[in-house]
C-alpha cells in the first residue's frame, strides 16, 4: 500500500547567482539550502523516491532514491551548494526536464526573477505537479540597509513587481509557498504547506 502511494519527487534548488542574494546576514542561498534539507527528508520520510538537481552551474544530479541512504547524499551534495555562474543555465527554461519523470512532483526551491515567470508556466504545462517554495528576498534585502525615502519606493516597487510574479503563477496552477526569511523554514513549513497533497502525507 505504501509503494502504491509513494511518488517520484524532484527538487530542484536554484544556486544562479543572479537570483541569490547578499546582504548583511549573509547569503540568501543558505536559507534555501535548509528549506530544501527540510523538504528532502520530510518526502524521504514518507518513503517518497526523491533526487535533487541543483540549478544554475555545472550540472549537479543527485539520482532519486529513497531511505537513510538518500538522505545521506542529498545532504553531502547541499553542503557543496555555491552560488553559481552559467550562461547555458542562466535560465529555468534550459532545466533538463527528461531528468523527472512526467507527472511527478517537482519542488522549486528558488528566490526567482521576473524573467523566471514563462519558464515555470511551462513546467506547469508539462503535467507536472509544481510546488515553488520562495524566500522572500526583498525583506531579506532590506535587513541591514538604512531607511529613507529612496529605500521606501524601491521597496514598493519591488514588493508590486513580486506580488504580480507570484499572483500570476498561482493562476497558472502552481503551488506557491513564500516565507520569510528571518523564521527558520522548518518553523513555518508545516501549517504553510499543508495544503500540498505529497507535504501533508509526508508529515
Amino acid at each position: 500500500f505504501e509503494q502504491e502511494r509513494a511518488a517520484d519527487v524532484g527538487l530542484i534548488l536554484d544556486v544562479r547567482e543572479s537570483t541569490n542574494l547578499l546582504a548583511h546576514s549573509g547569503a540568501l542561498l543558505e536559507h534555501t539550502v535548509d528549506a530544501t534539507a527540510t523538504l528532502a527528508d520530510a518526502f524521504l520520510s514518507y518513503g517518497n523516491r526523491v533526487g535533487l538537481f541543483m540549478y544554475g552551474g555545472a550540472v549537479d544530479w543527485t539520482f532519486p532514491g529513497s531511505g537513510k541512504v538518500q538522505r545521506e547524499r542529498i545532504l553531502r551534495a547541499l553542503a557543496r551548494a555555491r552560488m553559481e555562474r552559467s550562461q547555458v543555465f542562466d535560465r529555468l527554461g534550459h532545466l533538463p526536464t527528461r531528468l523527472f519523470p512526467v507527472r511527478s512532483q517537482l519542488v522549486l526551491i528558488s528566490p526567482l526573477q521576473p524573467d523566471d515567470l514563462n519558464d515555470v508556466v511551462s513546467l506547469r504545462a508539462r503535467g507536472y505537479d509544481l510546488l515553488l517554495v520562495t524566500p522572500d528576498p526583498v525583506t531579506f534585502e532590506l535587513q541591514g540597509m538604512e531607511e529613507g525615502r529612496l529605500t521606501r519606493t524601491a521597496t514598493r516597487l519591488a514588493r508590486l513587481e513580486r506580488s504580480h510574479l507570484l499572483r500570476t503563477l498561482r493562476r497558472a496552477g502552481v503551488d506557491v509557498f513564500e516565507w520569510n526569511v528571518t523564521t527558520p523554514f522548518h518553523q513555518v513549513a508545516h501549517a504553510a504547506l499543508g495544503r500540498n497533497r505529497l507535504w501533508s502525507q509526508s508529515l
